[in-house]
């Protein structure tokens, strides 16, 4: 008479916050039941970490092996998002019970994991091309950013006055660089002793592009500086309000 094979026994592992239990591309035939704490179930697409579930207390995760009936690799990693304590089953005590179940029953189960299969590869592409989408925009956004804020080189000579005194007299100053967020003008320091030149303070500025068009903007001043010509200063101006004529003008200087 045939030796009856013994069923292997449960066994209880525990693994800290941050540990691997699974890792996707390894062989393996366990399945897992969770008896405290939480696990995360991810994997891997072009390079991108694609989430794909949490787990907690009493959920069951590594079944898939077992019902593909097939050595195949992991098609996800796990790890512990917490201190976690698992109960570890070996297929060989699922096995008889599952060949006991109805034929129909099987073939539910098998119809609805292939569902789930392909259902998972759609979602992980579709995360996929998401991130990567996302990341091209990001990209973009970035490149558009650091054309904002490009100052190009100018020395075009300008008046302005601040914006709270009407009859105050211009004074003089000359525009060093420009962009399409603001600009950075020199100016003699003697200034500062008819106005306020103080960070915050409201300028209007008018000066003329090298094409000989016009511009008048209101400006903040966001930094002032000692300027690198002795007895003159530098200072940092964000338009505050400049009209959408204006704006392509510079854009078009911008570009020459």
């Amino acid at each position: 008479m045939a030796e009856k094979k013994k069923t292997p026994p449960v066994v209880h592992l525990s693994y800290s916050k941050g540990e691997q239990i699974i890792k996707e591309g390894d062989y393996g035939i366990s399945i897992y039941k969770i008896h405290k704490g939480h696990v995360r179930i991810f994997k891997k697409s072009n390079n991108t970490i694609v989430p794909l579930a949490t787990l907690k207390r009493g959920e069951v995760f590594g079944e898939m092996t077992f019902f593909n009936f097939l050595l195949e690799p992991r098609s996800a990693s796990v790890e512990a998002i917490d201190d976690v304590e698992l109960e570890v089953w070996h297929p060989v005590r699922l096995a008889e019970e599952y060949k006991n179940m109805p034929a129909v029953l099987r073939y539910i189960v098998q119809q609805s994991l292939h569902r789930l299969l392909r259902m998972n590869r759609v979602i992980d592409e579709i995360t996929a091309k998401k991130k990567q989408v996302k990341a091209e925009q990001s990209a973009a956004e970035e490149r558009d950013n650091k054309r904002r804020f490009f100052r190009k080189n100018c020395d075009q000579e300008c008046s302005y006055r601040l914006a709270t005194h009407s009859k105050t007299s211009d004074l003089r100053g000359v525009v060093k660089d420009i962009s399409p967020m603001g600009m950075g003008v020199e100016v003699n320091a003697r200034n500062t002793m008819k106005v306020s030149h103080k960070a915050g303070s409201q300028l209007k500025m008018s000066f003329q592009l090298p094409s000989g068009i016009s511009i008048d903007v209101d400006a903040i001043i966001k930094s002032v500086k000692k300027s690198s010509v002795p007895g003159y200063l530098f200072m940092g101006l964000e338009y505050k309000d400049i009209s959408r004529d204006a704006l392509k003008q510079i854009g078009f200087f911008m570009m020459s």
